[in-house]
């Protein structure tokens, strides 16, 4: 069995396609191989101490034990690259560019988890950017496999968890009582429990090639490494689990069409709304809603009317907002007036996301007609995010760009709630300075 790429993901395909040739012991491989990095080892690097050597040297190990046994269990051809794994990267300019593009194009990405990975920037932003492909693929395929495949290296307490890692199903017990209780670190360091160690190492490597072999999630276009947003922070954060979002839905369900829409996008109601429908099987709140949790977020979602108090009453608002727009919608007098009664408040924390799927014909025939129905209900919403996120009130067209607009949308809207909260904190009484305090 061989873990070449199907037909038709080679090549031109992919931008910025990385395909490895002679290895090196940092785990990168120049360009110019028939194949892309199976596995994508992210882990926490560990402070350099002066007076030793390699903090991480272990983990290397690690490293080196997978790529024996998967490029065995998978019978790889010659050259080609069975993981990645960034040491030594980081000396250098090229490292982001290269972290790129192993992100981009490999199939399991497999997060070393501990306590300092969960607070790594670095390893925030490696699992949002494969994250996305992820969710992508749940969005496409019918059986989608899981291709996030974790690995214990520090034991973890309980709830320690970010939001965005636990919707992957991770139990180290599965594989031995003492891996899970000690993690990799321990039973590699404990003599007596090597043999343990090689039998976790293999039965891990043997979970990586089963998700490698099954259809994997297409490779991306490449992403600026250093402007993704890290899936276990956030501007809104108080803590794990304490990020609230509201996700807000506009959009008909088939009984409310205006006259004419073909309702093929539309269900029984805003849940069963699926905008992108050819690209994607599954509706845009539960994508948003899988996007919102890979940042760590816990959304509520809702559509217009039972938001409705929410999004322009009078109560404080309890977090940042997301309001998904269809902009047929728009064309229905009831949600036409909330729309104009958001967009005549000065809300800030609540942001707007256009829908528009460029590969809906009836939406490029009517193009003209949506667009005044939109600016005549969201002149100012629309207005403001031309200066902050253009493409989010323009119209998204695609699946993957929606995955991409909505993160920094929702970064901008926690910005602004912070903001809210900080303007209504108490401010501490000015305790009046003796004349010598005040250096007179």
């Amino acid at each position: 069995m061989s873990a070449s790429l199907p037909p038709g993901r080679k090549g031109s395909r992919v931008q910025g396609a990385f395909r490895p040739g002679g290895a090196s012991d940092d785990g990168y491989r120049p360009t110019g191989a028939n194949d892309w990095p199976l596995f994508f080892l992210s882990y926490a690097h560990s402070p350099q101490d002066d007076q030793s050597g390699d903090p991480d040297v272990w983990i290397g190990e690690l490293y080196t034990d997978l790529c024996g046994h998967v490029r065995e269990l998978a019978d790889l051809p010659k050259g080609a690259q069975p993981g990645f794994m960034d040491r030594e990267l980081r000396q250098g300019h090229e490292w982001p560019d290269r972290l790129g593009k192993a992100l981009a194009t490999c199939r399991v990405f497999v997060p070393l988890y501990s306590k300092r990975y969960f607070s790594s920037e670095q390893c925030g932003k490696e699992w949002f950017a494969f994250n996305m492909r992820r969710l992508n693929h749940k969005a496409k395929s019918a059986r989608p496999v899981e291709t996030i495949i974790p690995a214990l290296w520090i034991p973890l307490q309980d709830g320690m968890l970010p939001e965005a890692a636990t919707s992957v199903q991770y139990n180290s017990a599965d594989f031995n009582k003492l891996y899970a209780e000690h993690g990799f670190y321990g039973i590699m360091k404990v003599k007596r429990w090597r043999d343990i160690y090689e039998e976790v190492a293999y039965l891990l490597a043997k979970e990586i090639v089963a998700a490698a072999l099954a259809p994997p999630p297409l490779p991306a276009n490449l992403l600026p490494y250093e402007s993704l947003p890290s899936a276990f922070g956030g501007n809104a954060a108080t803590g794990l689990g304490e990020k609230p979002l509201g996700i807000t839905v506009v959009a008909p369900s088939k009984d409310e069409l205006p006259e004419g829409r073909d309702d093929a996008y539309y269900g029984s109601d805003f849940r069963a709304w699926n905008p992108y429908r050819g690209d994607s099987m599954r509706p845009l709140a539960a994508h948003a809603t899988d996007l919102a949790k890979g940042l760590s977020y816990t959304p509520e979602v809702g559509d217009l009317f039972r938001n409705e108090a929410r999004l322009v009453g009078r109560e404080p608002p309890s977090g940042p907002e997301v309001v998904l727009v269809d902009p047929w919608a728009t064309m229905l007098p009831e949600c036409g007036e909330i729309l104009q009664q958001l967009d005549s408040m000065d809300n800030p924390w609540v942001q707007v996301v256009v829908v528009w799927n460029q590969k809906d014909a009836q939406m490029r025939t009517e193009r003209r007609r949506l667009r005044a129905a939109l600016d005549g209900v969201l002149p100012r919403k629309l207005r403001e995010g031309r200066a902050t996120h253009v493409f989010a009130v323009r119209g998204v067209p695609s699946l993957e760009e929606f995955g991409l607009v909505l993160p920094p949308v929702i970064a901008e809207a926690g910005r602004h709630y912070l903001r809210f909260l900080s303007a209504r904190l108490p401010q501490e009484p000015q305790v009046p300075q003796r004349p010598e305090e005040a250096g007179e």
